[in-house]
């Protein structure tokens, strides 16, 4: 039974800050989403906002116009799971931090009795007025990135190499460029013809979505990243069986600010990589969108993972900044250029990449048969 949520975005819907709201609106597995509330964006649907598909999910400006405005829906859904409303913090800020117009937000929605879902680095437990409040309302404050303690984390012992089920890695040339969401429809134009196929989240949006295998990279410390992702993958394939498993990206193998990738590539020996790509994107950007550091050509980086010992299957677009014509123009031109299928998520679907799936999955269950 799904839960009652809304999500808070302060004002910043439209920004690729707000990646976890456009995710849940999307898609979410463990919530029904019921209203985004942002004061900038008050009076459309979020649906057709994210994708230009009408979902009946408003965009209020207050918690307390939603309140009025939902009453009825919120009733009904408040019935049918038996729990209050989550209030879920959907944007990511520079650092993490909690900004005083999205606290002064919290507070009000835990004096409507709502728990509080954050995915920031910035906890609300360790605020006491927000701790004060959560208490006096009878309202749950949970840090979904808050670490387990050391002793709970998992060392990487090498069984990743008895894992049955082939793995792809679903990389980008940067952050915020649609790993998760490619990831998803990806898994789901498998599942659709057949494959069944699993994903491996490694943020908090994935968590929220209702991700059943995983666990949040950039809260882990470092000494357990590979031993958490080795873990979630033999969990995976041991419960589920699948042919195939997705491994949800983060960051980029260069990115100066966090590079990641190399653990999914190592570690988890992903041996087929898919790789989203912005071609209007020449810079590394900051979570403030500063331009850090000149991105080096997309070559270089199916290269680079050729060293690590894995192929890159295909490329996925990111249309930022393009206009139709553009992107067409884009994905002619890489097509030839680099001889691997380049895909539009957004604009086409994910179906065109299951026959290369089916290849890769072919190609190392013949492998693995071979080794024996």
């Amino acid at each position: 039974m799904k839960e009652a949520a809304i999500i808070l975005t302060c004002g910043i819907f439209n920004s690729r800050n707000a990646k976890t709201a456009f995710g849940l609106v999307r898609n979410s597995e463990h919530y029904d989403i019921l209203a985004v509330i942002d004061q900038n964006f008050a009076g459309q649907d979020a649906g057709e906002f994210v994708d230009g598909k009408f979902l009946e999910i408003p965009i209020h400006a207050t918690i307390n116009d939603f309140l009025r405005a939902q009453s009825t829906k919120l009733q009904l859904a408040l019935e049918e799971c038996g729990r209050g409303v989550n209030a879920i913090i959907g944007i990511a800020t520079p650092g993490g931090v909690i900004p005083e117009g999205l606290r002064l937000e919290l507070l009000e929605a835990l004096s409507c009795g709502m728990h509080i879902l954050n995915g920031l680095h910035h906890y609300l437990s360790d605020d006491l007025e927000l701790v004060q409040a959560a208490k006096e309302n009878q309202a749950k404050l949970l840090d979904i990135r808050k670490p387990k303690s050391a002793k709970d984390h998992a060392f990487w012992t090498g069984n990743i190499l008895n894992v049955r089920a082939p793995r792809i890695a679903m990389l980008g040339t940067d952050c915020a460029l649609g790993k998760r969401t490619s990831s998803l429809w990806l898994r789901d134009a498998c599942r659709k013809n057949g494959i069944h196929t699993e994903m491996i989240y490694t943020g908090q949006t994935g968590k929220l979505q209702g991700g059943r295998y995983g666990f949040i990279l950039d809260s882990t410390l470092n000494d357990f990243v590979s031993g958490e992702l080795e873990s979630a993958i033999i969990s995976c394939d041991q419960e589920e069986q699948p042919d195939l498993i997705l491994l949800e990206g983060q960051s980029s193998l260069r990115n100066p600010s966090g590079p990641c990738g190399s653990e999914y590539l190592c570690s988890a020996q992903a041996k087929g990589v898919i790789l989203q790509y912005a071609p209007k994107q020449k810079f590394y950007l900051a979570d403030d969108d500063r331009e850090l550091w000149p991105m080096p050509p997309i070559e270089e980086e199916l290269e680079l993972i050729r060293l690590y010992g894995s192929e890159t299957l295909a490329l996925t677009l990111n249309s930022f900044n393009l206009t139709k014509t553009e992107l067409k123009t884009e994905q002619k031109n890489l097509e030839t250029g680099l001889g691997l299928p380049v895909v539009c998520p957004m604009e086409e679907g994910m179906e065109r990449l299951v026959p290369v799936v089916q290849e890769f999955i072919a190609l190392q269950r013949a492998n693995t048969e071979s080794a024996k």
